[in-house]
C-alpha cells in the first residue's frame, strides 16, 4: 500500500489506534497501570504484568469450577472479574476489548499492516463459516483439556502453556525493549521461535488482517464473540451490511482484520471485534454500527403468500 493511502486509513481510524496504543500501556509491564491500579486498590504487592489479566486461566478455573463446584477461586481472581467486564461490553456493545485495547491482538495487527505484502500473498478464508467452525472447535478443544488436566494441574504443564503463549512472547519483547534487560532472551528458546512463527509470522504478516491467533486460539477472543452474536441478536449494537450501497470495492474484505466479511459482504457476528474497520474504510456507506434488530426478510410473495 502506498504512502498516501496508508495515511488516510491511519487517518480514519485514528481513535482505534490510539485507542490500541493505551491498551498496551494499561497491560503490558513495565508499565501495566491498569492491573498496576487494581493491585494498588485491593493491597496486592505482587508486580503487574500482561500475565495480572490472563486470558486463559479464568476458564479454566471456570471449567474446573462448575464440575467441583468450588467457585471461590474465580470470585477471588482479578484476572475473572477483568473477563466478566469484558464479556459484559461485549454483549451490549460487541468484543471492544479484542478490537480496541487487547495488546496481543494490537501488536499483530499492527505487524501485519505495516508490513508492505501484497494481499495475493496473504492468507484469507473466504467462507464465514469455515472460520467460525474452526474458531469454535479450537475452543471446545480448550475447554476440554482444561477439564482433562483439572485445577491439579503439574508445574511443567503449567509451564508449557506459559512458554507456548503470545502474552509471555509480547511481554518478554516489551521488558526487553523498554529495559534494555536483554536477559530475558534466555527464556525464550525454541517455544518462542515457534510463538513467532505462528503468531507474528503465518497469523500476523501472512494472515490478512494479522489476527490468526486471535481468530483460532484465543478463548477469550471466542467467548466475547459468542456473547456479540448474543446481544446483536437481542437487539443490541451490531455492524450491518446495507447491501444497495455496495459497490463490490473490496476495501471491507481488505480492511477486515478478522475476516469477518463473507463473499456474500454480510458480517459474521460471532467474528467481528466491532473495530469498525469496514464502517470507516468504506467509501459508499454500505456498512453502519447500530442498534436494533433486522427486520425479517419476506418468506414468500407480497405480504408473505406463496
Amino acid at each position: 500500500m502506498e504512502l498516501k493511502p496508508r495515511l488516510e486509513v491511519l487517518k480514519r481510524n485514528k481513535w482505534r489506534y490510539l485507542a490500541m496504543v493505551i491498551g498496551f500501556f494499561l497491560l503490558v509491564a513495565p508499565f501495566a497501570f491498569l492491573t498496576q491500579g487494581i493491585f494498588l486498590a485491593i493491597g496486592n504487592t505482587s508486580t503487574a504484568t500482561i500475565h495480572s489479566f490472563c486470558y486463559r486461566s479464568p476458564f479454566d478455573q471456570f471449567t474446573n469450577a462448575v464440575v467441583s463446584g468450588n467457585f471461590a477461586v474465580i470470585v477471588i481472581s482479578v484476572s475473572a472479574w477483568l473477563v466478566l467486564v469484558v464479556l459484559m461490553v461485549a454483549v451490549f456493545a460487541g468484543p471492544l476489548f479484542c478490537g480496541y485495547m487487547c495488546p496481543v491482538g494490537s501488536v499483530s495487527e499492527a505487524v501485519s499492516r505495516l508490513t508492505p505484502l501484497p494481499n495475493k500473498w496473504r492468507i484469507r478464508i473466504k467462507n464465514t463459516k469455515v472460520t467460525r467452525s474452526i474458531r469454535f472447535g479450537f475452543l471446545a478443544g480448550f475447554l476440554a483439556v482444561a477439564l482433562i488436566v483439572g485445577q491439579k494441574m503439574s508445574t511443567d504443564v503449567a509451564s508449557i502453556c506459559c512458554r507456548y503463549c503470545t502474552s509471555t512472547t509480547v511481554q518478554n519483547f516489551s521488558t526487553a525493549l523498554m529495559t534494555g534487560d536483554a536477559s530475558v532472551i534466555g527464556y525464550w528458546s525454541s517455544a518462542t521461535l515457534i510463538v513467532l512463527i505462528s503468531y507474528l509470522i503465518i497469523g500476523g504478516i501472512f494472515f490478512v488482517g494479522g489476527r490468526g491467533w486471535c481468530l483460532f486460539f484465543c478463548p477469550l477472543g471466542a467467548v466475547s464473540g459468542l456473547a456479540h452474536a448474543g446481544g446483536a441478536k437481542a437487539g443490541l449494537y451490531k455492524t450491518s451490511y446495507i447491501g444497495p450501497n455496495c459497490k463490490s470495492c473490496q476495501k471491507c474484505t481488505v480492511n477486515c482484520p478478522m475476516q469477518a466479511i463473507g463473499t456474500d459482504r454480510e458480517v459474521e457476528q460471532t467474528l467481528c471485534i466491532g473495530c469498525h474497520e469496514c464502517v470507516n474504510n468504506c467509501n459508499f456507506d454500505a456498512y453502519e454500527y447500530k442498534r436494533g434488530k433486522e427486520p425479517k426478510k419476506p418468506t414468500g410473495g407480497e405480504g408473505g403468500a406463496s
